[in-house]
C-alpha cells in the first residue's frame, strides 16, 4: 500500500504511534512474526478509515441499497405525471392509453367556507394551512381549481364538465338554504359526464376490480397512468430481472403505521416502457404486501406512536429571544443552519445531495454568516456592529449613502444565565430578564404568563412552535405520565425538541397512502415523485389482540371484510397428547406409594 494514497491526517497520526520495547530479540522468529502481524493489523485499520475505505473496498458503496432518498426533478429538467384510476368507473378501461391528461383538484373558495361555516382557528394561521379540500360532488361555484403543481386553473383551461342546473323548490337565493343553491328554485349539481384521463385519487376502493391495458379484469386493484417527459430508466439484459435496477411504482403507507414503517413497500410494479407518448396505463394490486387475504383499507389512527405526525397546540411554550435580524440595519438574531426552501434553524432538514451542498455553499457567502456546525444542532446567531477596529466603506441606511463605518460581525448569541441577586435569567443579548429559561434554545428566556416578551419601551422577539406540525421520534417510557416528554422533529430527524402530551394533537394525513415513482439503482432508491391517494373503502379489521386497527382488511373465505381478527384464538385450551412421547413424567401418586 502506497503512503501517497493516505490523507495527511492519517500520516500525521502515524508519526505519533508510541514506541515500545520489543518482547523478543531482534531478528528472532517470534520477533519477525510479531512484527508481521502488527503491520498487517495496522494496514487493515488504515484501509478501514472513513477517508479511504471506499478506495480499498469499493463494494462498501453498495451496502445500503435499500435506503430511500427523495430527489424531485426540476420542471426545467423533466416532468413526471401520475394519475390514479384515470378512467373512473364509467369510461372504457383504455381511455388513458397514449392520451394526455392531468389532475384537477378542487378547494373551497372563501364564499363556500363562510357558507359551510368551516375553517381553521385563528392561531393556526401562522403555519399557512393548505386550503380546505372540496368533496367530489362540490359544484364549480364553490371551488377554486388547481393542477398537480398548485397552479390555478380557470373554467377555460379546465376539462371538467359544466355543472347541471336543476329545479329545486327549497332554494330561495344564492347559497340559501344550502351551498348548492344558485338562486330562486335553482340548484347546481355535478355533471355525470367525466373527462377521460382524469385523476381520481380521493375515491379508491380496494374491493373493486380493474382492467389491464389488454382488457383482463383483475380483483382488488386500481389503474395507474404515468408519463415522463424524458426517457424512463429501464434495465435490460442481465439486469432485466434485478429488483435493484429500473423504475418502479410503489405503494407506501403515508407516515407508516404501528405495524410497518413508511418505507415498507406494500406493493410495487416495474415499468417496462422506455418512452411515454402521453399517459401509459398499468395496474397496481391493492392486496397488502401481496397476501391475498388482506387488502388496503381506510386506515386511521387514534393514539400517538413513534412516527406519528402531531400539531403543536396553542398553549405550547413561547420563548423570548434576542430581537430578530434587521436586514437594513444588519443587526439582530437569526437561526442557523440555513437551507434554501426552508424557514432555517429548526425547520432546515439535512443537506444530503450534491445540489443542496452546492446551493448551501453559495448561501454561506452572504451576510449574515452561519458557523460551521454539527449536523444535529440548531443555534441562534447574532449580528452586531463593532465599536472599533478597521473601518469599511459601505452603504448606511441612516445616511442613505456610502459612508465610512465600523464592520459588522456575527457570533453565537449569548446563553442565559441565572442571576441569584435578581432571581432571573438574563443575557447581554436580551432586553428583559425572565423567571425561567427557554426549554428549546439556551439563548432565550421563557415567556411569562402575560404572554409578552417585555413592554413597549424594551422587548425581545417571541418564538413558538405552536401551529407547526412535526413527527414524534421518541416516546416516553410511561405514556400515562402527563408530564412525560415526547421528542418531536420538524426537520425529518436532524434535530428534535421535547413537548408534553398536553401540547400535542394527533394529525391524520388527508390521504392514507402514497404512490411513489422510484428509480432503483445498485446504491439506493431515488424517489422522484409522490402521489397521495385515499382508500375510502373498505373499513379496516380490528386487531383484537393489540386493541387497535390493522392497516389492512382481512378477507374471510367468502371474500368479505372481517370486522375483528384475534389470531384464530377460540378460548379453548387443547388437552395435552402424550401418546408419542417417551419422556418420564412426574407422577405424584407413584412417589407417594414408594414413600409408604
Amino acid at each position: 500500500m502506497s503512503l501517497s494514497l493516505l490523507p495527511s491526517s492519517l500520516l500525521l497520526l502515524l508519526q505519533f504511534i508510541p514506541s515500545t520495547t520489543p518482547q523478543y530479540p531482534p531478528n528472532s522468529p517470534k520477533f519477525e512474526k510479531t512484527s508481521e502481524d502488527g503491520l498487517t493489523e495496522l494496514e487493515e485499520n488504515i484501509q478501514k478509515h472513513p477517508d479511504v475505505v471506499e478506495h480499498f473496498f469499493p463494494g462498501s458503496l453498495f451496502r445500503n441499497i435499500d435506503q430511500y432518498r427523495t430527489e424531485i426533478p426540476k420542471s426545467q429538467d423533466f416532468g413526471i405525471g401520475l394519475i390514479i384510476n384515470p378512467c373512473g368507473t364509467t369510461l372504457p378501461y383504455d381511455c388513458c392509453m397514449g392520451t394526455f391528461g392531468d389532475g384537477e383538484y378542487a378547494f373551497l373558495n372563501d364564499k363556500a367556507i363562510d357558507t359551510y361555516d368551516v375553517g381553521y382557528p385563528e392561531w393556526r394561521d401562522m403555519r399557512s394551512d393548505f386550503p380546505i379540500r372540496a368533496q367530489e360532488d362540490e359544484i364549480v361555484e364553490n371551488i377554486n381549481l388547481v393542477d398537480a403543481n398548485g397552479q390555478s386553473k380557470t373554467l377555460l383551461t379546465s376539462r371538467r364538465a359544466d355543472d347541471e342546473i336543476v329545479v329545486d323548490e327549497e332554494c330561495v337565493a344564492m347559497h340559501n338554504p344550502h351551498p348548492q343553491c344558485l338562486g330562486f328554485r335553482k340548484r347546481a349539481q355535478v355533471s355525470s359526464l367525466m373527462a377521460p384521463c382524469t385523476d381520481n385519487n380521493q375515491t379508491v376502493d380496494s374491493m373493486s376490480s380493474c382492467f389491464t391495458p389488454e382488457g383482463e379484469e383483475l380483483p382488488h386493484c386500481m389503474q395507474v397512468a404515468y408519463t415522463q417527459s424524458s426517457f424512463i430508466h429501464i434495465c435490460e439484459g442481465e439486469f432485466a430481472d434485478n429488483e435493484h435496477c429500473g423504475t418502479f411504482l410503489e405503494i407506501h403507507r403515508t407516515n407508516g403505521s404501528p405495524y410497518d414503517s413508511e418505507t415498507t413497500v406494500i406493493n410495487s410494479a416495474k415499468l417496462t416502457k422506455r418512452e411515454a407518448s402521453g399517459m401509459v396505463t398499468t395496474t397496481m394490486s391493492l392486496f397488502y404486501k401481496g397476501e391475498e387475504d388482506k387488502v388496503l383499507c381506510n386506515f386511521k389512527e387514534t393514539v400517538l406512536r413513534l412516527g406519528s405526525m402531531v400539531l403543536i397546540k396553542k398553549n405550547a411554550p413561547v420563548c423570548c429571544c434576542p430581537s430578530n435580524y434587521n436586514t437594513l440595519k444588519k443587526e439582530g438574531m437569526y437561526f442557523c443552519p440555513r437551507k434554501a426552501g426552508t424557514k432555517n434553524g429548526a425547520y432546515a432538514d439535512t443537506v444530503d445531495v450534491l445540489l443542496e451542498h452546492l446551493t448551501n455553499d453559495e448561501t454561506q457567502k452572504n451576510y449574515p454568516f452561519c458557523l460551521t456546525m454539527e449536523e444535529h444542532e440548531d443555534i441562534l446567531m447574532c449580528s452586531k456592529q463593532s465599536k472599533g477596529g478597521f473601518p469599511v466603506y459601505a452603504y448606511s441606511e441612516d445616511a442613505k449613502d456610502l459612508v465610512v463605518q465600523s464592520r459588522f460581525y456575527t457570533y453565537q448569541c449569548d446563553g442565559v444565565l441565572y442571576n441569584e441577586t435578581t432571581s432571573a435569567y438574563q443575557s447581554n443579548d436580551l432586553q428583559v430578564d425572565y423567571a425561567s429559561a427557554c426549554p428549546f434554545f439556551e439563548s432565550c428566556g421563557l415567556q411569562p404568563n402575560t404572554r409578552l416578551c417585555g413592554s413597549a419601551e424594551k422587548s425581545d422577539s417571541s418564538f413558538t412552535f405552536a401551529g407547526e406540525v412535526g413527527k414524534i421520534t421518541r416516546m416516553p417510557k410511561i405514556v400515562a405520565d402527563q408530564d412525560a416528554l415526547y421528542d418531536v422533529t420538524f426537520n425529518n430527524g436532524r434535530t428534535f425538541y421535547q413537548f408534553k402530551i398536553k401540547d400535542l394533537e394527533l394529525v391524520e394525513p388527508k390521504f392514507n397512502y402514497e404512490l411513489w415513482f422510484v428509480q432503483r439503482t445498485p446504491y439506493d432508491f431515488v424517489v422522484q415523485q409522490r402521489k397521495p391517494f385515499l382508500v375510502v373503502s373498505p373499513k379496516c379489521t380490528y386487531d383484537g389482540i393489540n386493541d387497535q386497527y390493522f392497516p389492512f382488511g382481512f378477507l374471510n373465505e367468502g371474500g368479505a371484510i372481517m370486522d375483528t381478527w384475534d389470531g384464530g384464538y377460540t378460548g379453548n385450551v387443547p388437552e395435552p397428547d402424550y401418546t408419542n412421547m417417551t419422556e418420564t413424567f412426574y407422577d405424584d401418586r407413584r412417589l407417594k406409594s414408594e414413600n409408604e
